[in-house]
């Protein structure tokens, strides 16, 4: 993998002071599935090459950032693939895939690429038939997949932020690999998106809301004050936690304190009523039941088997 000033990309993360600043990171998650990360700020105008053997791999590209869009040339053609949208490219067609980056723009995005080889018979007889029969996997007419799509775009990040270099991490990262061919394929298939209703700008208000969220589950939050955050009517907002989180809001919020609820039991000595004011609830009995349902397990009885296993261990 070359850039067109020849800077070389090698395992794990480098960067270039002379063309961009920032970071881009290969790794190998199988003999058969590779990432590719782009996170940086083009000082130059220069291209980022992917080479391939024709009819070798598909390449699954996810564009990340908030606000701009990027343009990926395939088989001569330009494709601008636009903020939280992905295009899969067959490269039945073109042994080179290039990106064009421009000076002064920042760019975040992610490239999976599946060798054919690891699929199997009936997976490829579905790529064939997509490839045959459908617009969306055609270079010239991309248009039609080319919408944003929040469910992919967060299984994205979590493959982009998770430490690849631990042969427990691949496994997950590999099983998010496959999650997210699975998803693109569905979005094939489905031939829908909701999210072609939503702005960019207020995708990555929901992103911003997403995180906050889940940095603080413990806030009292209302449907009044998270419209207002991020300027969307209460029927968007709710699309677009459904799209990206697959729940509503309050389930969204509820989810993320019953997350931050686990950690506490775990690092922590407070016991189960302190905890259930910390993540924001007034109810022990409601506490208990929600906790109980999502992990199959009392609070107290999971707070006791994490103190026996601590003997266990000293």
């Amino acid at each position: 993998m070359n850039g067109l000033h020849s800077f070389e990309i090698r395992e794990g993360q480098t960067s270039n002071g002379r063309y961009y600043k920032g970071a881009i990171e290969r790794y190998a998650l199988t003999d058969h599935i590779e990432f590719y990360g782009f996170e940086f700020k083009a000082l130059h105008d220069f291209n980022v090459y992917l080479k391939s053997e024709k009819d070798s791999a598909f390449y699954i590209c996810f564009n990340l950032a908030p606000k701009s869009s990027l343009v990926l040339n395939c088989d001569k053609e330009n494709i601008e693939v636009p903020s939280f949208a992905s295009f899969l490219i067959p490269n039945n067609e073109s042994e080179t895939i290039s990106f064009n980056c421009k000076p002064h723009k920042s760019y975040d995005f992610m490239i999976l690429r599946i060798q054919r080889t690891h699929l199997t018979a009936e997976q490829l007889s579905l790529f064939q038939s997509l490839q045959k029969d459908s617009i969306f996997m055609d270079v010239s007419n991309s248009a039609g997949v080319l919408l944003p799509n929040l469910e992919l775009s967060e299984m994205a990040r979590k493959i982009k932020y998770l430490d690849k270099t631990t042969c427990e991490n691949k496994f997950i990262a590999q099983g998010y690999s496959h999650i997210l061919m699975g998803l693109k394929i569905k979005e094939f298939l489905s031939c829908s998106n909701k999210l072609g209703v939503l702005q960019p700008f207020e995708i990555h208000q929901l992103k911003i809301i997403s995180d906050e969220i889940k940095e603080n589950p413990q806030h009292e939050y209302s449907i009044k004050e998270l419209c207002k955050k991020t300027g969307l009517s209460v029927s968007k907002l709710q699309l677009g936690f459904k799209e990206m989180h697959q729940c509503t809001v309050a389930i969204f919020i509820r989810n993320q304190r019953l997350e931050k609820a686990l950690v506490l039991l775990r690092n922590t000595n407070l016991n189960v009523s302190e905890i259930v004011y910390s993540v924001g609830l007034t109810s022990r009995s409601y506490f208990c039941r929600i906790f109980k349902k999502r992990f199959k397990c009392t609070p107290k009885l999971h707070q006791q088997k994490l103190k026996e296993n601590l003997r266990l261990v000293s």
